[in-house]
């Protein structure tokens, strides 16, 4: 193996380290903020297995990374302006999404077979959240679609007097 191939997967080995420090961040933030009790626990449940899955990548890694705020972030944002029933199917989507690239690394770090597994029950978890039924969150896209719905037809309004 050459030094390009060797940094290349240590830099795949990082990324998915980092991608599970981020999630812990992720989903502790969701826990914070969502209305449903049920939702909270279960994301916190989901942030304890993203921290083992980073230390399974420490351990090929041998970095200590920090997480990044920048999605969790974001999350909490989709969250207050879309609602669980749109937010939901979307991180299930990226939770489904990190399951080919784990497949791949598994032929040569077995130990990264359970985190593939895990992700695939996070994905099914976050989406049997969303069928629940209760949609206790008052998203604000509609409401700021609204606003700027009347702001636009005022201003026309006001331009004809």
């Amino acid at each position: 193996m050459d030094i390009n191939e060797k940094q290349m997967k240590m830099n795949e080995l990082l990324g998915s380290q980092q991608g599970e420090l981020d999630g812990v961040a992720t989903y502790l933030k969701m826990a914070k903020i969502v209305s449903n009790p049920t939702d909270a626990e279960t994301f916190k449940k989901l942030a304890a297995d993203e921290g083992k899955h980073a230390s399974v990548f420490k351990k090929y890694t041998g970095e200590v990374l920090e997480p990044k705020n920048t999605q969790a972030n974001a999350v909490a944002i989709l969250y207050k302006l879309l609602g669980k029933r749109i937010l939901y199917p979307i991180i299930a989507k990226f939770e489904y999404d990190a399951m080919p690239r784990y497949e791949r690394m598994m032929r040569e770090y077995p130990e990264v077979e359970e985190v593939k597994n895990d992700e695939k029950r996070h994905g099914d978890t976050v989406k049997a959240l969303t069928r629940n039924g209760e949609y206790n969150d008052r998203p604000l896209l509609p409401y700021i679609a609204a606003g700027v719905a009347a702001a636009v037809l005022l201003s026309k309004i006001i331009k004809r007097i």
